[in-house]
């Protein structure tokens, strides 16, 4: 039962200093450096009006309508009076807005008067063009390793460790051949 015993405390002491030592020879972690780097991208709002103003037209036409002359002086007054009388009779004015027209017949003159009035008129035309926006982010990961030396004191301190750790296990396996019998 006392060789059982020993077996099973000899295992423990010789995990728990192989743990020990397995722990104490990590090696440190390296450096983690992460940037990220955002770039945004966008195309400006066009924006093109083209606004074309003409102005007003003001037109008058003006036709002088001569006696009228035939060998028979008779006919003459009487085709004049007939003709004076018809064109008397046209006198029209039209208006819509800005814009209007006028005939009518001046008796003093004996004229055929046209007016004529357009409005200024206004044309508009626009584009549009809108904001583009693209966003680029780029993520990028590097590794900096970790280039320490050792300090003398803590070499010093790993030699005496390792030394006590091997003169453990020597003295272990000396106990186990004097305890067990071959």
């Amino acid at each position: 039962m006392k060789t059982a015993l020993a077996y099973f405390f000899s295992l423990l002491v010789i995990l728990l200093f192989s743990s020990l030592f397995l722990v104490s020879c990590k090696s440190k972690q390296p450096l983690e450096t992460k940037t990220e780097t955002t770039a945004i991208n966008y195309d400006s709002i066009n924006k093109l009006q083209i606004i074309t103003v003409n102005r007003e037209i003001i037109d008058s036409l003006k036709i002088v309508i001569g006696r009228i002359y035939t060998d028979k002086k008779e006919c003459d007054s009487v085709c004049q009076i007939a003709v004076d009388r018809l064109l008397a009779q046209l006198n029209t004015k039209k208006t819509s807005g800005d814009n209007s027209f006028g005939a009518f017949y001046d008796k003093k003159d004996k004229s055929l008067n046209f007016n004529a009035r357009v409005g200024a008129t206004k044309s508009d035309s626009s584009s549009f063009t809108k904001i583009i926006y693209r966003t680029k982010t780029v993520y990028s990961h590097t590794d900096i390793p970790v280039n320490r030396p050792i300090p003398k004191w803590q070499l010093i301190l790993m030699i005496i460790g390792a030394g006590t750790i091997g003169f453990f296990i020597l003295k272990l396996i000396l106990f186990f051949r004097t305890k067990i019998p071959v």
